[in-house]
């Protein structure tokens, strides 16, 4: 009786795990490919600002700039956004100063600093691996990173090693997921960066963006105060001054 039980318990265990089923890689040995594939630590350290020229499609024309490590500031004829490391404002057309909501300041992010993951680390304590999916028929190894609610999802090229999508779940809600595409990486400075980016979410009635970017220019020189949050009357409108 235990040896049928046995055997039994053996081949639904080989079953459940086929001999040629490919063994998931450490988030570690994903994430050194994804350095390498960009261009390596030492050519993405070494920029320290960032001027990103892009057009929203049927939208308008955007600047993003970037100091590091994670100032950012988006910048349009009608509106500006920014981060200040800490906090995030919204200066709108009506030249009315409102706080940004917690998390929104990410996606503006992740259009100035796309490279952010590079140091993924610095702000997920944890990585886990999980098994390969598709995008478009094209293999994606994947990292699962808890966040404070739920779980971050990032998806890397098993050809490229290039960051593909970043799936955000319970960073800035519980209830929806925010995705990120990034597309059509191009040379700057040593350094890979993706210069179409799409954002959608699943939340009713949230907003999509399709950034085409034009010109990245780095290490400018840039005024911090254009991070900080505006005094009424005394915005500073220029980026490189």
């Amino acid at each position: 009786m235990f040896r049928l039980f046995w055997l039994s318990t053996l081949l639904i265990a080989s079953s459940a795990f086929p001999a040629n089923a490919p063994a998931m890689r450490s988030p570690d040995a994903i994430l050194g490919d994804y350095v390498k594939a960009v261009g390596g630590l030492d050519a993405v350290d070494r920029l320290t600002s960032r001027e990103t020229l892009g057009e929203l499609h049927r939208g308008p024309k955007v600047t993003f700039y970037w100091q590091k490590p994670n100032l950012v500031l988006s910048m349009t004829k009608k509106e500006r956004e920014g981060y200040d490391g800490t906090r995030g404002w919204i200066l709108t057309k009506k030249r009315k100063i409102k706080k940004m909501a917690r998390g929104a300041e990410l996606p503006i992010e992740m259009d100035a600093n796309p490279l952010r993951f590079v140091h993924i680390r610095d702000f997920y304590s944890e990585l886990d691996p999980a098994p390969a999916e598709e995008i478009d028929g094209e293999k994606m190894e994947v990292i699962l990173a808890p966040n404070n609610i739920a779980t971050t999802k990032l998806y890397f090229d098993a050809a490229t090693h290039l960051l593909r999508r970043v799936e955000g779940n319970g960073e800035v809600s519980a209830y929806f997921t925010n995705t990120v595409e990034f597309l059509d990486y191009q040379a700057v400075d040593g350094v890979k960066l993706p210069f179409h980016i799409l954002h959608s979410t699943t939340e009713p009635g949230g907003e999509s963006a399709d950034l085409r970017i034009k010109t990245i220019t780095h290490n400018i020189h840039l005024q911090p105060e254009i991070f900080s949050k505006p005094i009424p009357g005394q915005a500073v409108m220029g980026g490189k001054r």
